[in-house]
């Protein structure tokens, strides 16, 4: 049976060791193991006819239903959930009927922390499945009914293993080339969809001028040359002059991006999003390909932006710990690279980027959860330590270690333990002072304190470096003051237990338990005080947003996208919420009732009047 997975715990030691010696190792090892190259050479471009399993046009002649998940597989609970109303047959909303989609598109990271087959098993695949039996039980309808297509492309946590339990998941359909060693390959049902992909982008022609492109930018926005290529024949030889573009990408480069120096974080994506708008066909014409439509995930929340009449959508929803929105907001800056439909030419002028949150229908930012209710939820880490208690676990010894320093300093210049010397000055404030003396009194403590500083230093999430110094040393220095009051109080408290001397092993055994006691006690105070640094960085200054919110957990909140395309072409968003995930405890997943809702009025994004012709003819094809 496969195992019920709770929210990830990041702050857990093992966790934490875990995900370091993944990212460090992907990080440094990814472009070359990067895999793409090699598929992309198993797989190649056919340049005619386009591959019908990716082709849509006649489908939905009442209108074609298209659904976008995106961070799903990390606790069972929330995951379950938002599969559960993937699921469903139709979601009913203010009387309009919104059918199940006959596309699922996934939108990166769909396991956490770290990519394998065994958690892509317990994190997707399981409450998936679980949730797919369960409505389809509930509903009457079998579970061989013809099963909806599924896509995904590859998030950073995906490419933590070199991407290779994503591509046995998600890419193991394979077309047979003629001439070629090799069978052609069916892709693989997952839950109630299937998978038809056989790389990890793909270009999809959907209904009334349509095609969505999902683009894998590996883990630091990389692309490689055959998916540049790909993407360039999509837009030459497939999509008819004048077509209408979804653009699936992995970050929302737009909401991450540093106003004061936009270019390094932006280029790829800008480079991206102008693809298909600069193509031109043999003639030398442009094929006036429009870009209408972003979408992403990788924030665990619900943003829209718009820029003149397109749309930037971040929806990361799909199951994993909710990410805050009072940080979020309009980015209004100068770039290199010009917006789509613009040619880019090195002796042009900056162009102007604007990226505004965008205006619900109601005069609300489209954002969720709304930033008031973010804010609230920021006041969970004052119990970090509570929340995340295996962090205490591991300043544990470190602290442990500090004290018994201090301990032996104090015996040689006191000539007793620690709670006698710091007791012998009577206020707490002397003993403050004694307790500074004996840290100061050999070379290690001192040490260990510098080490500290470095560590709060580089975490900081500040870009400037005196920004980044100052909130580094203000974090080390509350943190130094919480715990040298917490250990003396304590040390004082307990000066009658403390052995004067070490002579016996009880005695060794009860100084061991009194270090251990004021290690724990410390380090809870200085969780505490971690958390108390997240909650003031990400209220007052916007930093931190990820740290803050992993600690909290917050399984709530969560939502995906149902997309329609009319006959005559118009495109309809509606997002679609979850702000309760019932909590499930048993072995076999319980059917308590979800309240699915709007989280803003449908977006329309009317149907262009593009003088459509057909594509022109594909270079011949070397039979050599």
């Amino acid at each position: 049976m496969r195992r019920k997975r709770a929210m990830t715990g990041w702050y857990d030691p093992a966790q934490l060791a875990q995900t370091g010696i993944r990212v460090a190792i992907s990080t440094v090892f990814g472009q070359f193991a990067d895999k793409r190259e090699a598929l992309a050479a198993a797989n190649a471009i056919a340049p005619q006819p386009f591959d019908e399993s990716f082709d849509y046009k006649g489908k939905g002649a009442d209108g074609f239903w298209l659904d976008f998940v995106a961070d799903t597989g990390d606790g069972w609970n929330s995951t379950y959930a938002i599969a559960r109303l993937l699921s469903a047959k139709s979601l009913t909303f203010d009387g309009v009927e919104l059918p199940r989609g006959q596309v699922l598109m996934m939108g990166g990271d769909q396991v956490y922390p770290t990519a394998s087959r065994a958690e892509y098993e317990d994190r997707l695949l399981a409450p998936f499945e679980a949730a797919q039996q369960a409505e389809a039980k509930a509903n009457g309808w079998p579970e061989e009914k013809a099963r909806p297509d599924l896509y995904a492309i590859p998030g950073n946590h995906d490419w933590y293993d070199g991407l290779n339990a994503f591509f046995g998941l998600f890419c193991r359909r394979r077309i047979a080339i003629p001439g070629t060693i090799g069978q052609a390959r069916p892709g693989r049902a997952i839950a109630g969809w299937e998978t038809h992909q056989t790389r990890s982008y793909f270009a999809l022609q959907l209904p009334g001028g349509w095609w969505l492109w999902g683009i894998d930018s590996q883990l630091e926005g990389y692309i490689d040359q055959p998916q540049i290529e790909y993407f360039r024949h999509a837009a030459r030889y497939w999509m008819p002059k004048g077509s209408k573009l979804i653009l699936c990408v992995g970050t929302p480069s737009w909401q991450y991006v540093d106003e004061a120096d936009p270019d390094p974080g932006f280029a790829s994506f800008s480079y991206l999003e102008r693809l298909a708008g600069a193509e031109r066909d043999d003639k030398g014409d442009p094929m006036g390909h429009q870009l209408r439509l972003v979408l992403t995930g990788d924030s665990h929340h619900y943003v829209r932006f718009v820029e003149g009449d397109r749309h930037y959508v971040t929806c990361g929803g799909g199951g994993a710990f909710l990410h805050p929105t009072q940080q979020v907001t309009d980015k209004n800056f100068t770039s290199e690279f010009p917006p789509p439909g613009v040619q880019h030419r090195r002796n042009n002028p900056r162009s102007q980027r604007s990226f505004e949150v965008a205006q619900s229908a109601d005069g609300t930012p489209a954002v969720y959860p709304a930033a008031a209710t973010s804010r609230l939820l920021t006041f969970w880490n004052l119990l970090f330590a509570v929340k995340n208690w295996k962090f205490p676990l591991l300043l544990t010894p470190a602290y442990a270690l500090f004290i018994s320093i201090l301990d032996f300093n104090a015996r040689l210049d006191q000539k007793v333990g620690l709670g006698d010397a710091l007791l012998r000055g009577g206020s707490l404030w002397r003993a403050v002072e004694l307790y500074w003396q004996f840290v100061i009194a050999s070379p290690l403590a001192p040490l260990l304190l510098g080490v500290t500083l470095v560590g709060y230093h580089f975490f900081a999430d500040v870009k400037s470096g005196l920004g980044r110094f100052a909130a580094g040393a203000v974090h080390a220095a509350a943190s130094a003051a919480a715990v040298t009051v917490t250990t003396c109080a304590l040390a004082r408290a307990t000066s009658s237990i403390w052995p004067e001397k070490v002579t016996t092993l009880i005695s060794f055994a009860q100084q061991i338990g009194l270090i251990a006691g004021i290690g724990f006690a410390s380090a809870v105070v200085s969780a505490t005080v971690f958390g108390i640094y997240l909650l003031v960085m990400l209220l007052l200054f916007g930093r931190h947003a990820n740290e803050a919110f992993s600690s909290i957990g917050h399984r709530g909140y969560k939502g995906f996208l149902r997309m329609r395309i009319d006959a005559d072409g118009a495109l309809t968003l509606y997002p679609i919420g979850l702000t309760n995930v019932p909590r499930d405890r048993g072995e076999t997943p319980r059917n308590p009732p979800l309240s699915p809702h709007l989280i803003e009025a449908p977006i329309r994004i009317a149907a262009a009047a593009p003088a459509v012709s057909p594509a022109p003819a594909p270079p011949p094809v070397d039979s050599a």
